[in-house]
């Protein structure tokens, strides 16, 4: 059954004016913003540089049923997505699941519930006690600005004591930021835990929610609607250059050529806006350019037998290369992928670094002595295929007061607008605040034009 909804044909709201918005990148936030404008009968033009829509949730086929390229589930808090999916008529794939997480740090320990967290022996009893205490504590704080002049590193140390920091969350930290580990904000660990938290069922075990199938049915169903509506979706486009005259946004310059818009929209990185509008002020620029990101390279194994029994295996030891590892078919049966069992295993890092360009043979060869050490008898053998995906602009790095940093939705050029995941702050990335980022992003220009 197809939900009814405001943005279905029959209940678009058109216009009489000719106002053109250029989108540029076609991930999640450009089509959410897409998707509200072209409700209003906006003439709507998607530039991404890839050949499909979806970025960091776009999708590969595995024995012909599409698997995301880098691992994604939703939290029970992510209705906006939910909503998405529900409303492109594919509830009935939709399903929220039990899943089970796992710390290693020389062994593996459960930890998908309270009683699991009572019997994690590598911190003390009373240290256990705290750190459940914490979990509870972040589910309910209100304010979270006092957060932005602490690091993680100085709140976690106040909440739970020095030891269960260097125990627990200082190796994982350290794994995922790098050189950036003692600068994160507290505001970030908090938000993960909230997350967290907030999944959990009434037994306490985490509930994430998958779409059978592969999140790739609903960006194909979306990316259909939206053309239905007279959306142009250029794709192998990337936007070379914005431009500008007189302050005021003109028009954008793609393989296409020159075209005029009214208003342009970026939704990628802040670097890239930097690259393509070169008309930007210069302190503008310096504060774009004071965000930093991390990249992240996700090896994809195709395995002939299941690893372990856990969805999601956090990294508790700082020489592995690797921050998790998520397998993927413990969430979902094998015999949705021809019976093959799939792992990621995830890597942030600085785009400069070696690995970043490794095949995905090339980073199986360098976490094998490691994979070894995880799983007892694990050989390279029982892998019969990989994949290398790779993301320059992944993870924003979020350090303290980081608000003061972050950009307005509209740039200094009139009608030029930017709205990325650094800026869904003080949330963390996902596709659920994609959606909502682009959603608004679209209601601004809206208002702008008086559209509303």
């Amino acid at each position: 059954m197809r939900f009814l909804s405001l943005y279905n044909s029959s209940l678009i709201t058109r216009w009489s004016g000719q106002m053109r918005v250029a989108i540029v990148g076609g991930g999640i936030t450009g089509m959410s913003a897409a998707d509200t404008l072209s409700a209003r009968g906006v003439e709507v033009t998607i530039f991404e540089q890839e050949d499909v829509l979806g970025g960091l949730a776009g999708s590969f086929l595995v024995n012909g049923v599409r698997l995301e390229r880098f691992y994604h589930h939703l939290f029970t808090s992510d209705t906006a997505m939910v909503d998405l999916i529900y409303r492109l008529g594919l509830r009935d794939e939709f399903e929220w699941l039990p899943t089970n997480n796992s710390y290693y740090a020389g062994r593996t320990y459960r930890l998908s519930t309270p009683l699991d967290l009572l019997r994690f022996t590598r911190i003390s009893f009373l240290e256990r006690i705290r750190l459940g205490i914490l979990y509870l504590r972040s589910t309910s704080l209100g304010d979270w600005q006092p957060l932005e002049k602490l690091t993680a590193r100085d709140w976690l140390i106040h909440q739970v004591g020095e030891h269960v920091y260097s125990a627990v969350w200082e190796p994982l930290i350290r794994a995922k930021f790098g050189s950036y580990a003692d600068d994160i904000s507290a505001v970030w660990i908090w938000n993960k835990l909230k997350l967290r938290g907030s999944s959990r069922g009434k037994g306490q075990e985490e509930r994430l929610g998958y779409l059978r199938g592969g999140f790739g049915q609903a960006l194909e169903a979306w990316e259909a609607e939206l053309r239905s509506r007279g959306v142009r979706i250029e794709t192998g486009t990337p936007v070379e250059e914005i431009r500008s005259a007189g302050g005021s946004v003109t028009g954008v310059v793609t393989r296409l050529g020159a075209e005029t818009f009214d208003h342009v929209l970026v939704t990628t990185a802040p670097q890239i806006l930097l690259r393509i509008a070169p008309t930007l002020p210069p302190d503008y620029r310096t504060r774009l350019g004071q965000i930093e990101y991390l990249a992240n390279v996700c090896l994809v194994m195709e395995v002939d037998r299941k690893l372990s029994d856990t969805y999601w295996l956090n990294i508790g030891v700082q020489e592995m290369p690797f921050t998790g590892i998520i397998e993927h078919t413990n969430m979902q049966n094998p015999e949705m992928y021809g019976g093959v069992h799939l792992a990621y295993i995830s890597r942030y890092l600085a785009h400069t670094e070696p690995a970043y360009q490794k095949t995905g043979d090339e980073l199986l060869a360098e976490y094998t002595p490691h994979l070894a050490r995880i799983y007892r008898g694990f050989d390279p053998s029982w892998v019969r295929r990989t994949w290398a995906w790779r993301e320059r602009y992944t993870q924003p790095v979020i350090g303290l007061n980081y608000s003061q940093l972050l950009p307005p939705p509209e740039t200094p050029i009139a009608n030029l607008w930017l709205a990325d995941m650094a800026q869904v702050y003080p949330q963390d990335r996902g596709m659920n605040y994609a959606v909502i980022s682009g959603r608004q992003a679209g209601e601004r220009i809206l208002k702008r034009a008086n559209l509303e």
